[in-house]
């Protein structure tokens, strides 16, 4: 077989800048890190990935899941299908890798991970996502949740004839994550960027913890993107740091507002 072509998916978004910072911590009562994180803000892509599994494999998980997409993302191996977003394709090859892990190493058996991801074309933002990690869009000092998460409540909630049949629908409990079996569904959905957005890619360790009114009261405290990010794992340790916690923040910012300094006028991206 020819080798792949080293193709990249580069982030081409013309009118703005892209600037992020990621933080992980393995918390209070854990004693190993079981999360993953990538930021690249010339290629446009952040992810967070979350693993599970005993032994340590969790962390196997979503270290070998964040090295796939990675890798996908940066050579185009696999090629997407035909109308297929490309980290869509790089996740389901994650998948696809942890699964085969877990099938030939006994100490992985039953390892998987939560993967969501953003990837930056033109002036949208494609966002994916797998289990129950999070992406929030902070815009006009709003805090949204972007992603739903695949959760046995949130299913009892879709299907109320199911209610109860799949055991105890408490938060945790996820019905979906990558390398748990050969084939798994991918949520995809696109968000057009506004300048000043700010997006938060986190695992349940930050939000089991900390309420979404207490997210936003962080992320609008007016501090630095890296103290943000440092206040929300601060916090989530504060309340208990039950889990491993990990943050990416990723700001927005009109890069036409850098040109206009110079026509005399002080114009510089947000602190964000």
């Amino acid at each position: 077989m020819p080798n792949s072509p080293n193709v990249q998916y580069p982030a081409t978004m013309e009118r703005f800048g892209l600037r992020s910072v990621g933080r992980t911590d393995v918390g209070i009562q854990r004693t190993q890190n079981e999360d993953a994180f990538y930021v690249d803000d010339a290629l446009g892509l952040y992810l967070v990935c979350d693993g599970m599994g005993g032994h340590a494999s969790g962390q196997v998980a979503s270290d070998l899941a964040v090295r796939s997409i990675v890798h996908s993302m940066k050579t185009g191996d696999p090629l997407p299908a035909p109308g297929q977003e490309p980290l869509v394709a790089a996740m389901l090859a994650a998948n696809a890798a942890v699964f085969r892990r877990s099938q030939i190493d006994p100490k992985c058996r039953g390892m998987g991970t939560t993967a969501v991801g953003m990837r930056a074309e033109d002036d949208l933002l494609h966002v994916c996502h797998c289990g129950d990690s999070r992406l929030y869009l902070l815009r006009h000092a709003q805090l949204t949740q972007l992603t739903r998460d695949h959760s046995l409540a949130n299913l009892y909630q879709e299907r109320p004839d199911l209610a109860g049949q799949l055991g105890p629908a408490t938060s945790n409990v996820i019905i979906r994550a990558v390398g748990l079996d050969a084939k798994v569904e991918i949520d995809h959905r696109t968000v057009a960027v506004e300048d000043g957005d700010v997006y938060l890619l986190c695992c349940d360790g930050l939000t089991d913890l900390v309420d979404d009114w207490m997210i936003r009261e962080i992320m609008t405290s007016g501090e630095s993107m890296e103290v943000v990010a440092d206040n929300l794992v601060r916090s989530a340790n504060a309340n208990g740091g039950t889990d491993n916690i990990t943050v990416v923040v990723v700001s927005v910012y009109d890069e036409n507002r850098l040109a206009a300094s110079q026509s005399g006028s002080l114009v510089v991206p947000p602190r964000y």
